[in-house]
């Protein structure tokens, strides 16, 4: 789905940061800042460290736009969100990540001073690219997140109080309300149960699922927010001001701690990334262990949904030209 091919993004992002990013910078701070790799190296690692942190920032951007079109207007959703979609906005993200990082590598190889000091790993301070690059890998992201994570939050609390009135409203990406009424009933339900009413129990319970999915997401966002703040507000003033070292790794690190902390936070807050990382344990583990994790992987993940039946009466309200008002009950039984 979608919201799988996002997540494996960033995963290769955070892996990035994790495997090729974090390890060198390890080593250029033990050896208090001397660089043993060769200028050529240094250059890519700097082009690495741009590209992998700009695409894990954008593909947080786009995982938070993909639940807020799925919060917002869960029906249209599928049709919308398409693999190939979700594989144009992945590619997206890698070429403005890409364009971010190598140009200004590029652009940096011909301008720095031809006589680089012994064991140093110098980056551009030119400010007009800090400001821009700080722009484009964060700044905006961070405003698209604030704004989607807030829709989200509204839907929510829509959500929260028609529950308490017995009714069900979905707030869509219009603004507008869709109301629908939810009467409980004791029994055994009826099984004259269409084929249609079935599709709409499934998107039902994906949007269920997808409003824990946004519970996820604020907390991914918060801990984007509290990580990488810090280095895009000291990273331009760097080039104005005196540089501290020891303050500029720490908020450094800080960011790169953003790509360790993400995997952990959907392992620990998402069921169905549980079950892969369990799934993938399981094919690296001895027998023991698979007895051990069957059972998590042989339970079903809508189980919490429960066997409720309930009766939708969709209620499609208008008024004639004289302002007569009209009601049309649509009554659909559903099992979730």
């Amino acid at each position: 789905s979608a919201p799988n091919y996002f997540v494996t993004s960033l995963a290769v992002a955070d892996c990035l940061v994790g495997l090729v990013v974090m390890p060198f910078s390890a080593a250029y701070e033990v050896a208090n800042h001397a660089w043993f790799f060769g200028i050529d190296w240094c250059d890519a690692w700097r082009s690495l460290d741009v590209l992998a942190s700009t695409a894990s920032i954008l593909n947080l951007c786009v995982i938070s736009l993909d639940h807020y079109m799925a919060i917002t207007d869960p029906f249209s959703y599928p049709a919308r969100m398409t693999g190939r979609r979700a594989a144009a906005l992945i590619t997206a993200v890698w070429v403005c990540s890409g364009a971010i990082s190598f140009p200004a590598i590029a652009w940096w190889r011909a301008v720095r001073p031809e006589h680089v000091p012994p064991y140093k790993c110098p980056f551009t301070e030119n400010l007009s690219y800090l400001v821009f690059s700080s722009t484009i890998s964060f700044y905006l992201p961070l405003f698209v997140m604030v704004f989607t994570y807030y829709r989200i939050y509204r839907a929510a609390v829509v959500q929260t109080r028609s529950l308490k009135l017995g009714t069900k409203q979905v707030l869509m990406a219009s603004g507008e309300l869709e109301l629908t009424l939810r009467i409980h009933r004791g029994g055994q339900p009826s099984k004259a149960l269409n084929s249609k009413n079935f599709s709409l129990s499934r998107k039902l319970a994906k949007f269920a699922k997808e409003k824990k999915a946004a519970k996820t997401l604020g907390i991914v966002m918060g801990v984007f927010i509290v990580c990488w703040l810090p280095f895009f507000i000291v990273n331009p003033l760097s080039v104005v001001l005196p540089q501290q070292e020891l303050f500029s790794a720490v908020v450094c690190w800080l960011g790169w701690l953003n790509s360790g902390m993400n995997p952990v936070i959907y392992a620990c807050w998402s069921r169905d990334f549980r079950r892969a990382f369990v799934r993938i344990l399981c094919v690296c583990c001895p027998r023991r262990m698979r007895r051990k994790y069957q059972p998590a992987l042989r339970s079903k993940p809508s189980q919490f949904l429960g066997n409720t039946a309930v009766m939708l009466a969709h209620s499609s309200v208008g008024y004639s030209s004289v302002g007569r008002h009209q009601h049309q009950p649509q009554h659909q039984l559903y099992r979730i």
